[in-house]
């Protein structure tokens, strides 16, 4: 880590990293829940904490999808160990398959799916480092599943809806006591896919071999009321099991034509108090943070790509997220952040993420995770930040952000 530490000022840093960023260990503990929202603000050990992350998306998921007999990759182990060495102090993950076929396993042998999901969650404890698990990544993948559209997440009624009221059941409950476990995150990005107004494109995630549906129609548009309607139930199931961890949704940030969409008035662009209020609604009671996801606006092609309020800059965007989460008592989460889309340039990508730091330090932002670390997705290479690989300097960046707002803390 290129701090340039000695000394008292050393140990100082060794010390305030032990108290605000890593997870107490089991033994002895008496609250196995690290972080909560008290008064709208999130806390740790009673006192308010601020944070830095990593998506590690695959990191469990790679077990899913390599399929019978093949199920004995650990690398996680090393990835998890390295992120404790440069003290970045949580991951959000998915804890859960993303096409239908990486399901089958806890279809059918879920002792065997649970025991590999036992072994990411046993090292993270080892390590030290905080998970928040995704449990519905993919929007598509319940609903293709159990063979119904994916309107269904609006029926109570539905198979999909029962699916995710046992995946739920079975995965909180089960690690509801892990000192590892900051959160619970509902999926990745439901909303984005929500009141899409024209004709439905008939192959949108049809991957056969994956057990996806053969075509899509309408009734794969959900409506955004639909999706709405199974984040309640699920932060009605999460809070009767865990009545501290943070809920989350995991959605991105509204579109800019959010509210409109949902209104049927197709995509004329939402105001600002529009979106405010788009994105206040997509995060309903019982779940209590603001969830949003913003990559830099630079190489994405047509000016700001489609999130946020039309016009704003990230630091306009990033501060109206922050006032609506003050306004609604929900710290913000940033679950996902990055360079802009194709942006190949190691100078720049570094000028970004410099940029996005220190706007989540100055905005004091509560939670926020990169996009993304050690994937073995080739397709996310001008994101994927791997030890020793173009995107290395995020690690020390990230760590240093993590100490100064550490630091930050005590000065007050």
């Amino acid at each position: 880590m290129n701090l340039l530490l000695t000394g008292k000022r050393a140990g100082l840093v060794a010390v305030l990293f032990a108290a605000f960023f890593l997870p107490k260990p089991a033994c002895g503990s008496t609250d196995p829940a690290p972080i909560r929202v008290v008064d709208g603000i999130l806390t740790r050990d009673g006192v308010p904490y601020r944070a830095v992350g990593v998506n590690y998306f695959d990191g469990f998921q790679r077990l899913l999808h390599a399929g019978p007999g093949k199920r004995d990759d650990r690398s996680y182990r090393a990835g998890l160990r390295f992120l404790q060495s440069k003290d970045i102090p949580f991951v959000r993950f998915a804890a859960c398959g993303f096409y239908p076929s990486e399901w089958e396993l806890y279809q059918k042998e879920p002792e065997t799916y649970f025991a590999l999901l036992d072994g990411f969650v046993a090292e993270a404890e080892e390590c030290g480092i905080g998970l928040i698990p995704s449990l519905f990544w993919a929007y598509f993948a319940i609903p293709d599943l159990v063979g119904e559209p994916i309107s269904a997440w609006g029926d109570q009624a539905s198979e999909t809806r029962a699916f995710m009221r046992q995946y739920t059941k079975d995965l909180v409950a089960r690690y509801r006591r892990s000192p590892a476990i900051w959160a619970w995150e509902f999926g990745n990005e439901f909303l984005t896919e929500a009141d899409l107004p024209g004709e439905v494109n008939p192959k949108k995630w049809v991957v056969p071999s994956r057990r996806t549906a053969l075509r899509r129609t309408q009734a794969d548009v959900p409506r955004s009321e639909a999706i709405l309607d199974a984040y309640r139930e699920f932060a009605q199931i999460v809070r009767e099991l865990d009545p501290q961890r943070p809920i989350l949704t995991g959605d991105a940030a509204p579109r800019v034509s959010a509210w409109n969409l949902a209104r049927g008035n197709g995509w004329k662009i939402d105001t600002k108090q529009e979106w405010q209020t788009a994105l206040e609604a997509s995060n309903p009671d019982r779940i209590d943070t603001l969830s949003v996801h913003f990559y830099h606006p630079r190489s994405c092609g047509k000016g700001y790509p489609g999130y946020g309020v039309k016009g704003f800059s990230l630091e306009e965007n990033l501060q109206t997220a922050m006032a609506s989460a003050k306004a609604t008592g929900k710290p913000l989460w940033l679950g996902e952040f990055g360079p802009g889309i194709g942006e190949t340039s190691q100078q720049e990508r570094v000028r970004q993420l410099q940029e996005f730091l220190a706007l989540i330090e100055k905005h004091q932002i509560p939670l926020s995770a990169y996009w993304v670390y050690d994937s073995i997705n080739p397709d996310l290479g001008v994101w994927n930040a791997v030890p020793g690989g173009e995107n290395d300097f995020v690690f020390d960046m990230i760590a240093e952000t993590n100490e100064r707002m550490a630091l930050g803390f005590l000065s007050r």
